[in-house]
């Protein structure tokens, strides 16, 4: 790796980050092979270790190195893993389809709802439901997973959910077309937590792990619930929440 100081603007760590990232999208060092020490990085670019190790952890971040115990830093891929933002213009955007992502449902189970579930979903305690259960993944060959999903559709529509547009189509969306019934309500509700073991082990990450917790309902006439959906995020840069409001005037 030549040598490069971290002079663009912004903070050391950020440029510093750039300049290692650019050297291993032109392959030095290769992916399998080990970036220089701390200590000759921090030497070679004029900066602290303090820098470089942060410098280290957005390449970390990114997916563009991993700590192997007793070796150093591997590269193991020449581009960072790609980002998904949630941009939020439309009640399709809020369910996660606006962008380039895909929805593996993993379970289908009817349960009737207790008063703990209730108080979660704002609504429905008592009340049978159908709870389908999955991943959403960024669509392509990437399979990191991006969110643990639970949708839950109140009985009476629960023949919605069977057809075969779910995945990619929300489920709103599907008893409006099949009940004439819409969306005239939703709501929505975010919420840092630490993840369960279940979520936890379906994102691929460790029970505890930081996470965000995002509850919509969808409601039609007369506040009809139709809809509830429960989105698990781990603590990633890989996955951003934007919401764009224009002015009235």
């Amino acid at each position: 790796m030549t040598r490069r100081s971290a002079t663009r603007l912004g903070p050391r760590y950020a440029a510093l980050a750039e300049t290692l990232a650019a050297a291993i999208a032109a392959g030095q060092p290769a992916v399998g092979e080990n970036l220089p020490t701390e200590a000759k990085l921090a030497d070679s670019h004029g900066v602290s270790r303090a820098t470089v190790r942060e410098a280290l952890r957005r390449l970390r971040d990114q997916g563009l190195v991993e700590p192997v115990h007793g070796v150093g830093t591997r590269v193991i891929a020449r581009r960072p893993r790609p980002t998904y933002e949630m941009a939020v213009r439309s009640l399709a955007d809020l369910m996660g389809y606006g962008g380039p992502t895909q929805l593996a449902v993993t379970k289908r189970d009817r349960l009737v709802v207790d008063p703990a579930l209730g108080a979660l979903l704002g609504d429905g305690a008592g009340v049978e439901m159908l709870r389908i259960t999955g991943i959403r993944t960024a669509a392509g060959a990437d399979p990191t997973p991006l969110a643990a999903v639970e949708m839950f559709i109140p009985a009476p529509f629960a023949a919605a959910a069977e057809r075969p547009e779910v995945g990619r189509t929300p489920i709103y969306r599907l008893i409006e077309r099949q009940w004439r019934i819409p969306v005239v309500d939703m709501r929505q509700e975010i919420a840092a937590l630490s993840l369960p073991r279940a979520a936890a082990h379906a994102l691929g990450v460790r029970a505890g792990t930081p996470g965000l917790r995002i509850v919509r309902r969808f409601y039609g006439p007369q506040a009809l619930l139709l809809e509830a959906t429960v989105n698990l995020h781990a603590a990633s840069p890989r996955f951003a929440y934007a919401i764009r409001l224009s002015s009235p005037e």
